[in-house]
């Protein structure tokens, strides 16, 4: 693991580990139209909403919340539409480990300090990170550059400014 990755706030955290996600589907997962997964990762590191209240959002579309019931009425979703849920389930496969994991890994570090305090450096976030950097490593993909995030330090509450990182997106900027 990059050693700059501890001076990166949690938000550009969650960046980097929306990098490996982008990276991994576009290597393994290339016949999806992972737009709407990717826009909805981004929106953990804007300011569309507290961070939190992103993170569950996203939650919902986790592998292992996806596909927990049967179908959509079953499974009683707080946020999404009978709508997105069939766009989600055409592209999110189900029984993709590694991807599970990549994704979780995204909401685990958004939400492992909310609601209390943080210490320096929130290194609980790291071992978030090291799965993810693992499951590259063992496809074989490179890591993203952490330079690209080495301006989002927050070094006073670690939670970092909210930014619109759809520009660092692989998925959304590919045909542009």
């Amino acid at each position: 693991m990059d050693n700059r990755i501890n001076d990166i706030s949690i938000r550009a955290r969650v960046a980097y580990l929306i990098m490996c996600f982008e990276r991994y589907v576009a290597e393994k997962c290339p016949q999806g139209k992972w737009q709407p997964v990717a826009e909805m990762m981004w929106k953990i590191c804007d300011n569309s909403d507290y961070i939190d209240n992103s993170a569950y959002h996203y939650l919902e579309i986790i592998p292992d919340h996806l596909y927990a019931h049967e179908g959509f009425v079953e499974s009683k979703f707080e946020f999404m539409t009978e709508t997105e849920y069939a766009a989600y389930v055409s592209v999110i496969p189900k029984d993709n480990s590694n991807l599970n994991i990549l994704m979780h890994s995204i909401y685990d570090v958004a939400i492992e300090y909310a609601y209390c305090g943080i210490p320096k450096g929130a290194p609980d976030t790291i071992p978030y990170i090291e799965d993810a950097e693992q499951i590259m490593h063992d496809s074989g993909l490179e890591l993203p550059d952490i330079s690209l995030l080495a301006g989002y330090i927050d070094p006073e509450d670690w939670w970092g400014d909210p930014f619109d990182g759809r520009y660092l997106s692989i998925i959304l900027n590919q045909n542009r």
